[in-house]
């Protein structure tokens, strides 16, 4: 899948639909978002470990308000935006999953 860099903005997200190939072989669909924060490039799974809902599920947004973290709408959880790791005491610890990004000019 290609998407040109300059559709992300700092702090704003894209999602996008993709295939992932499982270690049994079995392909999966997923949604991943990507987003650009200061001024680096990131991708993770589109879903929060509580209760594997899309971080943007009840709102169009994945940023608190500061723009600081990533957020779920639905429960409240935030993550660290450069390591996909949760603060939320519930689930404090565990990661997103981050997905491998490459760009070759300027997709």
């Amino acid at each position: 899948m290609k998407i040109a860099s300059q559709l992300l903005t700092e702090n704003d997200f894209i999602t996008a639909d993709i295939a992932i190939k499982k270690r049994s072989g079995q392909i999966d669909s997923a949604n991943i978002i990507i987003f650009l924060f200061n001024g680096i490039v990131y991708a993770y799974l589109n879903h929060c470990m509580h209760m594997q809902r899309r971080l943007n599920c009840q709102e169009d947004a994945i940023f608190d308000r500061e723009r600081q973290r990533l957020r779920c709408s639905m429960h409240g959880f935030v993550f660290k935006p450069e390591t996909g790791v949760c603060l939320s005491p519930v689930c404090e610890g565990q990661k997103l999953q981050p997905i491998k990004l490459i760009e070759q000019e300027g997709m």
